[in-house]
């Protein structure tokens, strides 16, 4: 008598067809993401930086359909506040509450002003997500070319946390009406921030999808 099979012994059938066509091809498309996840990455960061900064210069050239657009896309994203933003087509790159007031701006938080024709028209980010998103960017452009050298070095989400601190000291004191921040702390804050942020990040995700690569690889030899 035939020995009975155990369950969870039985083989799988191989998966052939137009079955196993779908599944390369998924295999395929995904080696493709975790061999070129960094040029994507900074694409995505280097359009979700830029693209407030057309805003103001769309505006100033009275293509105020789009520029509204990017300002309405990127409103969940920021609070948009005039005087914590820095501005395109006007005298000045930076001005006070005072100032703007003086030009005719309400500085009401839920007024949304993106300026006028005397002072110029605002970037579609404040000054802090310019310099976190844009910090974001140009380290992802450096991690690129030092890449061998981060590879296997992990940063400690306590060590991440100190990237963080001058950020929400900033913000928080502010928030609470103990000193109004510059554009400088929100920069020099904001910049501390993203930088830590690539280095915490980057080499796990890099790790991660060096192993996808390595797993399909392993089964379609595509390298």
């Amino acid at each position: 008598m035939p020995a009975e099979e155990q369950p969870g012994t039985a083989q799988r059938k191989p998966v052939t067809g137009r079955t196993r066509d779908v599944v390369i091809f998924v295999d395929k498309a995904i080696f493709k993401l975790a061999k070129h996840w960094l040029v994507l990455a900074n694409l995505f960061w280097g359009l979700y930086v830029g693209l407030p900064f057309l805003a103001p210069v769309l505006m100033d050239a009275g293509l105020t359909v789009p520029a509204k657009a990017i300002y309405t896309i990127y409103r969940p994203a920021c609070h948009q506040r005039p005087e914590r933003s820095y501005f395109y087509g006007g005298p000045q790159a930076i001005y006070s509450i005072e100032e703007l007031e003086a030009a005719g701006l309400d500085t009401n938080p839920f007024a949304r002003e993106i300026g006028n024709e005397q002072l110029g028209w605002k970037v579609a980010f404040c000054e802090r997500d310019v310099a976190i998103y844009g910090s974001i960017f140009l380290m992802g452009l450096a991690y690129a070319v030092l890449r061998k050298h981060f590879r296997g070095r992990r940063m400690r989400v306590r060590t991440f946390a100190l990237f963080l601190v001058p950020m929400a000291i900033d913000g928080l004191l502010q928030l609470f009406g103990f000193y109004e921040s510059n554009w400088l702390m929100r920069s020099l804050t904001g910049a501390i921030f993203g930088i830590g942020a690539v280095l915490f990040a980057y080499p796990y995700v890099d790790e991660g999808f060096a192993d996808v690569r390595r797993t399909i690889n392993s089964k379609l030899h595509l390298e």
